[in-house]
């Protein structure tokens, strides 16, 4: 638990240091990819509401042909899909939608990373195009790595949550696995320049698995704000990222 809330705890200097002159324009990032997601789900959304209407409007409109009284239930059908549709998206983006983030903003998260560190230990590290894109592509696949496992995981604690007893523990867990396995792609943007391939990393991690948990929590915690998720998360995760960075940092500091 001391390095759970250790985790957490690292948000505080992660504040500080994104909110100083030298870091704050980092804040336009998280602001364009907000409106880009928006737009963008929006507009998948809505094609995917208007396509299952179509599907059946046809054969409802046909059913209804003649019964004046329930000539509503056409337009009904429409809000009615328009709604489930939009609240689907906004379930599966309080689920998954931080990796969105993760592979949209993956260059800006990697070179906020590097800034930091070399902010908190004084190290410097000379730009190489080369490793900059190679960094990049690792943390896509470190991403997506973890979107994979943390649905299988998501799954297999859904199906528990029908047994009895031990399903009211489900929630619960499901926020671990995710705030896990988001804090592992937080530190992960420090871990790379370690130069530890995959397995490595993932042993690291393993290692401090409280830590990146701590980390991870209070990004999972915003995202299940109602609405406001999207938003909120999309600059949280540059703090998220900066106290990754941190937690690294002082793991490499601590004796032994």
């Amino acid at each position: 638990m001391r390095r759970f809330f250790s985790g957490i705890q690292a948000y505080a200097p992660a504040f500080r240091l994104l909110f100083s002159a030298r870091f704050a324009w980092f804040l336009f990032f998280p602001l364009a990819a907000v409106l880009l997601l928006f737009v963008l789900g929006m507009w998948v959304t809505g094609s995917i509401g208007g396509t299952i209407h179509g599907l059946f409007a046809d054969h409802l409109a046909a059913w209804l042909a003649g019964i004046s009284w329930l000539e509503w239930l056409n337009g009904a059908a429409a809000w009615f899909v328009w709604i489930v549709v939009r609240v689907a998206f906004f379930f599966f983006f309080s689920m998954f939608g931080g990796y969105l983030l993760l592979i949209v903003l993956s260059p800006v998260y990697s070179w906020l990373s590097e800034r930091a560190e070399m902010h908190l230990s004084g190290r410097t590290y000379p730009f190489s195009f080369r490793r900059f894109v190679r960094d990049i592509f690792r943390g896509l696949g470190i991403a997506l790595r973890n979107f994979v496992l943390q649905a299988g995981v998501s799954i297999l604690l859904f199906f528990f949550s029908f047994v009895p007893f031990v399903g009211w523990l489900s929630p619960f867990l499901m926020l671990l696995v995710s705030a896990y396995f988001y804090g592992f792609s937080f530190l992960d943007y420090a871990i790379e320049r370690r130069r530890l391939n995959v397995r490595d990393s993932v042993r690291y991690v393993n290692c401090h698995a409280a830590e990146a948990t701590g980390v991870g929590s209070v990004f999972v915690l915003a995202l299940t704000i109602p609405f406001l998720n999207l938003f909120v998360c999309s600059f949280l995760s540059l703090a998220a990222v900066i106290a990754g960075a941190v937690v690294v940092h002082r793991n490499d500091c601590r004796p032994g």
